[in-house]
């Protein structure tokens, strides 16, 4: 025999329903309604209190009593008012919505995220995310004008009503629901619709009342995010959002709801949007920090690398991009804004420590849990200035990049060079054969003071790689030979590191070298994206790594020559010179390894020491700076693909 369904009317109103609702008001710490009576007074006669206020639910006698008003300012210009119920009503409302809960919510959309357990701000992101990797990148940003204000009370128990009618003591719970929404109307002085925002029980009947809207968008075809009264909605083209859009405004007139004109827009992810407290764009998802308290200025500091996590580094005689510096804010309690047509990075007390014309900047990178604001990201965007946000292990979390050039014809040239075997196997020889020397040439160097034997081991075995490399018949042949090589030389790192075991690299990294390398491997490839951009190269049409769908291979292509100085050899370096230390690095507990600030920051300045220097060029033709040099690179492959003549392309060698 089944039992029978517990009365809803009863788990409202027993003592212990109410004397829980009363700990969770409590526990919300609010202030006192329209009838002036505070927790602590309500709490110095609870037992009285509790069983009066169930025998006046019990007999019907229960009235609400007045709220109290308070003008809380708003996001945008301008307040609003909250209503405020008695600590007694509180409990009646937080009673309702507790018993009410495990009946409306298994009714909700997977995209309905406020208010709900388990779910929140973190999975709507989430949830973007998701829609936007598979190709939903129109969004129309929706604001409803006034929604708590206009929400129709004979709409909305209708909804109640048809969702709860058939449980047993449903019948009194939707009158005194019906009393309590007709108390609101009059107090808000719109009889008829509103719910006040200060009532525990609103905002489930908020998502109550929108659940249609949810059902009907979701079951057009396209993606909703919802957060209370603020949603988007995710398209895959622009015309289909048009249709969504007047959808959407057909399915809240039938709710007597309206959207804002103004406040309601299709944007795309390229161009950004903001939403719940977070920007969107392109492959971004950034939370936004408050505004900073007000402070007088402090003096802009002198020094290239600034200290707590700013480092401003130039390259001398660069004709890198339309700037010769990179801009670094590494320190989470720092934030990137603007302050005219200039780059600022501001503390948290808003005392600003450095402005920088966007002319002058080369790229940004702005490390993990540091704010930027959506001004820092349209200046950019205008500027053509790469701005990148980096995680702690120095990957690449996303970007906003220059828009790609409109070289059609050398794109096409590229795309005939990369589909002509024999050019392609020549470019993937190349690269591969300055890898491999410029690997030796690291290790030799690494080795002059040591002189250990399995290194010179190591040497001979790589060199012996590097001769069969002019008889590879395939671009995987060629691949294949440096990984052959490779595997010596990470023997040799190891032994150089002084790592005490064999190394292996590994993403994510779980020892301290392999954290370094992985961090000064994304910088690199920050460096090599910007060169390929700069010389008008497409970054997904590949020679030795392969093109595919969502992956600049040309990047990783151009990345070979400088891994064994910039990134490789670099990282033996500043532990060996003790400018990293095992202190710096910490395990984590799923096994990865992290690193401190400080030890991005000494990473970070040890690169910029290296590309700072001034090397000869490949063509003997004088020196200059690495980025550079990265630029020029990228110029002889673009002026080997448009005279179709291979050897045209010359790739960095180190000298030894």
């Amino acid at each position: 025999m089944q039992n029978a369904a517990p009365d809803l009317w009863d788990s409202i109103t027993g003592y212990d329903a109410l004397n829980a609702a009363w700990a969770r008001v409590d526990a919300n710490a609010g202030s006192a309604g329209g009838d002036g009576v505070t927790r602590h007074e309500f709490r110095s006669d609870l037992f009285a209190r509790l069983n009066q206020l169930r025998a006046d639910l019990l007999s019907g006698e229960y009235v609400p009593r007045p709220y109290r008003k308070v003008s809380v300012p708003k996001k945008k210009p301008g307040y609003r008012i909250l209503a405020i119920p008695s600590i007694r009503d509180r409990v009646v409302h937080t009673s309702i919505a507790t018993a009410l809960v495990p009946i409306l919510e298994p009714h909700f959309e997977e995209c309905s995220f406020a208010y709900r357990p388990n779910r929140g701000v973190t999975k709507a992101v989430a949830r973007i995310e998701q829609w936007r990797s598979r190709g939903y990148e129109f969004v129309i940003e929706a604001d409803i004008v006034r929604y708590f204000d206009n929400i129709d009370h004979d709409i909305l128990m209708g909804k109640l009503k048809e969702l709860i009618a058939g449980i047993p003591g449903a019948g009194p719970v939707l009158s005194l629901t019906e009393r309590l929404l007709a108390h609101q109307g009059k107090g808000l002085g719109t009889e008829g619709v509103g719910l006040v925002q200060g009532s525990p029980l609103s905002p489930l009947l908020s998502n109550l009342y929108l659940d249609a809207l949810d059902e009907e968008i979701e079951e057009s075809g396209v993606k909703l995010v919802r957060f209370a009264d603020d949603f988007v909605i995710l398209c895959k083209s622009q015309r289909r959002a048009e249709k969504a859009l007047a959808h959407c405004v057909e399915i809240l007139s039938h709710h007597r709801l309206r959207l804002h004109e103004e406040g309601t827009r299709i944007v795309n992810f390229d161009r950004g949007f903001n939403f719940i407290g977070y920007l969107f764009l392109k492959n971004l998802a950034v939370q936004e920090k408050a505004e900073p308290k007000p402070a007088v200025p402090s003096k802009p500091l002198k020094s290239e690398v600034t200290d707590d996590g700013v480092i401003l580094l130039e390259e001398k005689g660069s004709r890198f991009d339309q700037g010769n510096r990179v801009l670094y804010v590494l320190d989470p309690e720092h934030s990137l804004g603007t302050r005219n047509r200039s780059f600022s990075v501001r503390r948290e007390d808003g005392a600003e420590l450095i402005a920088i014309g966007q002319h002058r900047i080369g790229r940004i990178e702005v490390g993990p849990d540091v704010g930027f604001d959506h001004g820092a990201v349209l200046l950019a965007m205008d500027s053509g200035t790469p701005l990148a946000a980096v995680d702690g292990y120095g990957q690449t979390r996303g970007t906003v990049e220059p828009r790609l050039s409109r070289k059609g014809g050398l794109h096409l040239a590229q795309a005939k060079a990369v589909l002509t075997e024999d050019f392609r196997l020549c470019i993937a020889r190349s690269l591969v054969e300055s890898r491999i020397r410029n690997q030796r040439t690291q290790l030799s160097r690494l080795n002059r003071r040591q002189g250990l034997a399995p290194v010179e081991e190591a040497l001979q075995a790589m060199k012996r790689e590097l001769g069969k490399l002019e008889t590879a018949g395939s671009v995987e042949a060629a691949m294949g030979l440096e990984g052959a090589s490779s595997a010596h030389y990470w023997r040799a790192i190891s032994l150089l590191a002084g790592a005490g075991a064999p190394f292996k690299r590994e993403r994510p990294a779980r020892s301290p070298l392999n954290a370094a390398i992985n961090y000064l491997t994304g910088i690199l490839e920050r460096d090599i994206r910007a060169a390929v951009q700069g010389s008008g190269l497409h970054p997904g049409f590949a020679f030795l790594h392969g093109s595919r769908d969502r992956h600049d291979g040309l990047v990783f292509d151009m990345m070979e020559p400088f891994r064994a100085a910039t990134t490789e050899g670099l990282a033996v370096f500043l532990f060996n010179a003790r400018r990293l230390s095992a202190d710096m690095f910490c395990e984590t507990d799923v096994g990865k390894i992290d690193l401190s600030t400080e030890g991005r920051q000494a990473l970070v300045q040890g690169y910029e020491a290296v590309v700072a220097r001034r090397v000869n060029r490949p063509d003997r033709k004088g020196k200059m700076g690495w980025r550079a040099l990265m630029l020029l690179q990228c110029r002889f492959l673009v002026r080997s693909i448009r005279s179709g003549t291979s050897s045209d392309f010359v790739p960095y060698l180190m000298e030894a």
